[in-house]
């Protein structure tokens, strides 16, 4: 299996992106059309299939409750467990295509942008020989954080919008009433997220500042005297400690909208309820609505990490940006705590 998986790997080649694909005060969504180019809207074309081929599977529960179960039709009950099943197939497909199309464009990316901090580090290396510790992590983790948000991220974005608005559309032809209550619902999740991104933006600058300065104490301090080592290990248990905020913060926020999202998923079933007693809706819709309200959810906590993801890959791109330019010493930064 693996040796199979190699020869098709070896028919991968990066596409040739700019070869100055980071330019002096270039804005972060300039470098992703400048890397990535039209790229992103292909990538974006087999998204929305995805996203439309995801909704299918709604519309289909309520038929199987509502004419094929409700109606004791096997014949129709065979007929939509089929259509479901092809739909599942095709979903399915796509979103491997989707998936591999994704990396490769982020690899891609990844590798252009690795070649000429290779360049900027080789012509430094001279100079900055303390540095090293900090050149190593922008050209190893840093750039790959940026080149898998440029691959995956923007389509990410386009699949759950998409997926929003036809699961929205539906929902609303179906039964205004519990649209209403479904959009209601969503929005203590929306203002949760924007309210608690700036610290996290805080968060993540300073651990990557840590993460440089360690870098540079580890290549320098270690087979050097006591001081410089205790200084180390000092800057490892800063790390520790911001890390920890990092997680006190950005998993209580998913715990805080994991709850506004189960709360929703309640109201819609009381309400859908209460319309199926009183006869002004069917028990498939209800289904189909639980079912919608999961798959507007799950989207919107997509587009929230996708929100959260590209604040926080925007400052690790102007600090690599920085430190292409040389305006930013190595392992510096204001947040940064010693």
């Amino acid at each position: 299996m693996s040796g199979f998986l190699a020869r098709i790997t070896h028919r991968f080649v990066p596409y040739a992106a700019a070869a100055d694909v980071m330019r002096p005060n270039q804005k972060f969504r300039s470098f992703v059309w400048r890397a990535s180019g039209m790229h992103q809207v292909y990538v974006s074309a087999i998204a929305i299939s995805v996203a439309l081929a995801n909704f299918v599977p709604i519309d289909l529960q309520r038929r199987v409750v509502d004419i094929a179960i409700t109606d004791r039709d096997v014949r129709a009950l065979l007929v939509l467990g089929g259509l479901y099943l092809a739909a599942i197939l095709v979903y399915s497909g796509l979103k491997y295509a989707l998936i591999i199309y994704q990396g490769w464009v982020g690899e891609s990316v990844v590798k252009a942008a690795r070649d000429q901090l290779a360049l900027v580090a080789t012509e430094r290396s001279a100079l900055e020989h303390a540095r090293i510790g900090q050149t190593a992590s922008i050209i190893g983790s840093e750039i790959d954080d940026v080149g898998v948000f440029v691959g995956t991220s923007i389509s990410g974005c386009v699949v759950d919008v998409t997926m929003m608005v036809s699961v929205a559309l539906y929902m609303i032809y179906m039964q205004p009433i519990i649209a209403l209550v479904s959009g209601i619902s969503l929005l203590p999740q929306v203002l949760l997220a924007l309210y608690m991104q700036r610290p996290l933006n805080t968060l993540v600058e300073r651990q990557v500042a840590l993460v440089r300065k360690l870098g540079n104490q580890a290549v320098n301090s270690f087979g050097s005297h006591s001081t410089k080592r205790r200084t180390t290990f000092r800057t490892i248990r800063t790390i520790f400690s911001n890390r920890i905020e990092l997680y006190l913060l950005k998993f209580g926020l998913k715990t805080l909208l994991n709850i506004a999202s189960a709360v929703g998923s309640l109201l819609v079933l009381i309400i859908g309820g209460y319309l199926v007693i009183r006869g002004q809706t069917t028990i498939g819709a209800v289904v189909a609505f639980i079912s919608g309200f999961q798959r507007l959810s799950d989207p919107l906590g997509d587009l929230l990490e996708f929100y959260r993801n590209y604040s926080q890959t925007k400052v690790q791109f102007r600090m690599i940006v920085q430190w292409v330019d040389g305006t930013v010493p190595a392992g510096h930064s204001t947040n940064a705590r010693a």
